[in-house]
């Protein structure tokens, strides 16, 4: 029977080892692994668990938040990253600029920047220092779109994140999630 205090791993069914439910601090996972591997030894591998734990909880919260943009806004979660990004860049940034904060290939930034720009939310220009370079912009729609987008966002970030755990809990979510984000851009190949 599985402990109700105990985390559960969706991808896994079952605890997961090494990560109490009770606000304790995640044991740490052995270093190597002792004898030969085998099925049963990987679903039980805390490693394993946590990274289940971690990709299923963030699939889910893309879709939550995801939905909530899409009624509140009419646009994607991508969309949304990309009216973020534009809303620090007045002037407009280099397209260059926002396949790698997405995470997308030059081409997907392209195409979903297109998307944009037939949506009306987003302009694209020659810049005015070298023409080769086009530079994306947020239209006044796009700015009020960006709006109503992120007060859908606030809210489920409230609700699902903020509300949900103790302010030092969220804050070390946080955190964590920051720097295994910075490692695991530092780990990819570039995107072309």
């Amino acid at each position: 029977m599985t402990d109700p205090d105990q985390p559960t791993c969706p991808a896994l069914t079952g605890p997961c080892p090494g990560l109490a439910g009770d606000g304790a601090a995640p044991t740490a996972p052995p270093a190597t692994t002792t004898g030969p591997l085998t099925a049963a030894a990987v679903t039980t591998d805390p490693r394993v668990r946590a990274m289940g734990v971690l990709l299923t909880t963030s699939a889910l919260v893309e879709r939550v938040l995801g939905a909530a943009i899409q009624q509140a806004a009419g646009i994607s979660h991508s969309m949304f990253e990309v009216l973020l990004i534009l809303a620090d860049q007045p002037g407009g940034t280099p397209m260059s600029r926002l396949s790698g904060p997405l995470v997308l290939t030059s081409g997907g930034a392209t195409r979903l920047v297109d998307r944009m720009v037939e949506a009306g939310l987003v302009s694209r220009a020659p810049s005015p220092s070298d023409r080769r370079v086009q530079l994306v912009s947020m239209t006044e729609l796009g700015e009020r779109t960006l709006v109503a987008a992120a007060a859908a966002h606030i809210r489920e970030a409230e609700r699902l994140l903020f509300a949900g755990l103790p302010a030092t809990e969220a804050e070390a979510v946080v955190s964590g999630l920051d720097e295994l984000g910075r490692r695991a851009r530092a780990a990819l190949p570039p995107l072309g």
